[in-house]
């Protein structure tokens, strides 16, 4: 399969490849393997582009993933990103005992639209959580994607219910999180731990509980629950965590949108997942 990536400035195909944040090794191989393209002609890595131009690059790949016949909800497609609807109690890539993953399904979408690339997510979310995952098509895309969510370069906004009411209705969390190692599969606040910031503003206020948003500028696991339990205040149907699952039967944390810069048509991309139902009746 061969993708092809238009060229919107001038500079070298390895400037190019470089600002995807690919490794030294893998550019190397690209051209050792005659896999780069300018234009569809053999081209070198010091060779200049220009506004016009495209690279193109031969991928020998294949889908890597079992496929599951179920349906996916597309929120926005293009030839190098594919960002979805997250429904709840689903895992994001398959294990031995489970061939029914949001990445399974993936991999029939992609059967049914002629992709023979591997299956890139560029993120994950838990089990219960709901709303948006990205998918990358391709390494490039991949290897973009990677660094800004490492550098927390990219904007995550997520909307949830909390127990009770906050004192203050927006405001900074800025506490590290590690293992617990009483509990296995729990995180903690701890002094050890990886730093990890939270930002939350209060939409609304109910008789027991809150609805909330948030913006991560750090992406530790169960970062959001973690902050808001040791806070007094955890997630509606968060039993982990000590929630009340008398609303809800499941985490009530949904993915609500990103945006970041598109690595290659260089707009601002924004793209929002409503509410799904068992969040939306109690808000």
């Amino acid at each position: 399969m061969i993708v092809n990536y238009p060229i919107y400035e001038t500079r070298t195909i390895k400037d190019y490849l470089e600002s995807f944040y690919l490794g030294k090794s893998k550019i190397y191989n690209l051209f050792f393997n005659n896999q780069i393209l300018l234009n569809n002609h053999k081209c070198k890595e010091n060779d200049s582009i220009k506004n016009g131009d495209i690279i193109s690059i031969i991928y020998d790949e294949e889908i890597d993933y079992e496929k599951s016949k179920k349906d996916i909800d597309i929120l926005y497609e293009d030839d190098y990103f594919l960002i979805i609807n997250k429904p709840k109690n689903i895992i994001i890539h398959d294990s031995k005992s489970n061939t029914d993953s949001l990445s399974n399904r993936v991999a029939n979408y992609y059967y049914n639209n002629g992709i023979s690339l591997n299956i890139r997510f560029a993120h994950r979310l838990d089990f219960e959580t709901t709303g948006l995952i990205i998918y990358c098509k391709d390494m490039l895309t991949h290897s973009y994607m990677n660094h800004f969510i490492e550098t927390h370069d990219i904007k995550r906004e997520y909307r949830l219910l909390v127990s009770g009411k906050m004192n203050k209705k927006k405001g900074f969390i800025d506490l590290p999180i590690g293992k617990n190692r009483h509990e296995n599969g729990k995180m903690i606040v701890s002094k050890t731990g990886k730093e990890a910031r939270t930002y939350y503003e209060v939409l609304k206020e109910y008789k027991s509980y809150s609805y909330v948003k948030c913006l991560l500028e750090t992406g530790r696991t169960h970062q959001i629950r973690v902050h808001f339990s040791y806070l007094g205040h955890p997630l509606l149907g968060d039993l982990l965590y000590g929630g009340d699952a008398n609303l809800i039967d499941r985490v009530s944390l949904h993915s609500y949108m990103t945006s970041f810069i598109h690595p290659v048509y260089k707009n601002s991309l924004e793209v929002k997942c409503e509410l799904p139902l068992d969040m939306k009746g109690l808000v």
